[in-house]
């Protein structure tokens, strides 16, 4: 666990010729009193640019425990985390959070859309912490919702809309930055068979148009549309299973 890892980091141009996400010798530990618990146990992991891949792991296994390391929401406890070039891994919380605003697009199972806004204010949202002036917010919203096949709906609040198109919304918001990764946290989990069908087609339309995305998922057929499936147990990575390239 103490041993060091390489700098992932150091170099000049080394950002460029880095994958979008490294991880090196990730370990988290939750310690109360006198039993650690170790959620993580020495995680390492490359995700390069235009990639597409799923994390898949049964409940205790550290799949969600990853998932927030990759997206800034927790730190490691030893290791190193290189996103777009830059070490986050020991970031002060607000480094973090400007880290989650501009360089982590998040789509999340519950949507977190607020319910007396509209489609665009929604998505508008990320700009505005980053205290982007009011006409380009808006007008990055609205494309956003285009790319999305939502511009039509960009006037209505939450409630108006069907849980397929309130992820669609949160998808607008998780590109309005044009962010290095996409990490989508069981992104299908509350919706129907339909729904689920088509916000996995914008996906897959999103790494086609060369987006890098991770996704965070229990299930095998929505982790099956990934390139590779990364299945997390105990702590660790237990295997990876790649697609064969399309010839």
């Amino acid at each position: 666990m103490t041993a060091t890892t390489p700098d992932l980091a150091a170099g000049p141009g080394a950002s460029e010729a880095l994958p979008v996400l490294q991880l090196r010798g990730i370990w988290k530990t939750y310690s109360t009193g006198t039993v650690h618990v170790h959620a993580l146990r020495g995680v390492d992991l490359d995700v390069h640019a235009g990639e597409y891949v799923a994390i898949m792991g049964p409940s205790g296994s550290g799949k969600s425990t990853l998932m927030n390391v990759i997206g800034c929401l927790d730190v490691p406890t030893a290791g190193q985390y290189v996103l777009d070039g830059e070490d986050v891994a020991h970031l002060s919380d607000n480094a973090l959070a400007d880290i989650r605003n501009q360089r982590i697009g998040f789509v999340f199972q519950q949507f977190n859309l607020l319910p007396t806004q509209s489609a665009w204010r929604n998505v508008e949202l990320p700009l505005w912490y980053a205290r982007v002036k009011a006409s380009e917010r808006k007008q990055r919203a609205l494309d956003a919702l285009a790319r999305v096949g939502l511009a039509e709906r960009a006037h209505h609040k939450p409630g108006e809309l069907s849980g397929g198109q309130q992820q669609r919304v949160a998808i607008a918001r998780a590109l309005v930055t044009d962010p290095a990764l996409i990490l989508a946290d069981e992104p299908t989990g509350n919706l129907d068979s339909i729904s689920t069908a088509d916000v996995l087609g914008l996906l897959d339309e999103l790494h086609a148009a060369g987006r890098t995305i991770v996704l965070i998922t229990h299930e095998a057929e929505v982790a099956a549309r990934a390139q590779r499936v990364v299945h997390v147990f105990d702590g660790g990575i237990a295997g990876i299973d790649e697609k064969a390239a399309t010839p």
